[in-house]
């Protein structure tokens, strides 16, 4: 072995040495042991619930730690879709959560938040969705529905729907946040979500503040002022 190639391996030798015996140090190291739990991402699910779930971490080392043991833990709640953890050495490890997309809430005895997928759990504090309120289920797969096509025309339209309610079967009527009431009736959901999408645009260029919407005549709207309707 040459000189250059023998003093090459020795610096080599050297640093893996070095970088074991840091190795060793940091994971033995109370100064690497995870002490600060931040949450990002979280707007159905409880900072405390998270934290009780990741809890498990804390006071390990952070390097000794698998982030994707916690990741799996947080994931089997029914509200999360994607969780990470994120190491900030020496003592914090960050949570991101991408929740699941909730739709509406459900008006019976309570309200209950759905979410995308259909499952339903009770709001930890209240939420800003569109609110389904009727006797039988039936109705409520049509309202659904309703919502479906809203999100697909344009997804805006969802912030502007505060109620929607049935009395019977596919019946619809659903009422805008600044009370306007739109009478959707039966069947051909997305044509009409279409039209209303367009009359409200067209509406709000008149500057028009209308108090009932009536979908429910083939090929045309019927508008009143009327906020007593």
């Amino acid at each position: 072995m040459g000189r250059f190639a023998l003093k090459a391996f020795l610096v080599l030798s050297s640093s893996l040495f070095l970088a074991y015996l840091l190795r060793d140090w940091a994971l033995r190291s109370p100064y690497c042991q995870i002490k600060e739990i931040t949450v990002k991402g979280n707007r159905l699910l409880e900072r405390e619930k998270v934290l009780q779930i990741v809890k498990v971490a804390q006071g390990r080392n952070i390097f000794g730690s698998k982030a994707s043991l916690i990741e799996d833990r947080l994931e089997t709640n029914p509200i999360v879709e994607r969780a990470q953890i994120v190491k900030r050495p020496p003592q914090k490890i960050e949570v991101r959560l991408k929740e699941k997309e909730p739709l509406f809430l459900v008006n019976r005895g309570g309200k209950l938040l759905v979410a995308g997928d259909g499952f339903i759990l009770t709001p930890p504090s209240p939420v800003d969705l569109p609110i389904l309120s009727g006797e039988d289920d039936l109705g409520k797969r049509y309202a659904e529905e309703l919502l479906f096509w809203m999100k697909m025309e344009d997804p805006t339209l969802l912030d502007m729907v505060s109620e929607i309610g049935w009395k019977r079967g596919r019946e619809l009527n659903l009422w805008l946040q600044d009370g306007c009431r739109v009478e959707v009736g039966e069947g051909n959901l997305q044509v009409k979500i279409s039209r209303l999408r367009r009359l409200l645009a067209f509406l709000k260029d008149e500057g028009e503040d209308p108090g009932l919407i009536d979908l429910r005549f083939k090929g045309q709207a019927v508008v009143s002022k009327g906020r007593e309707l």
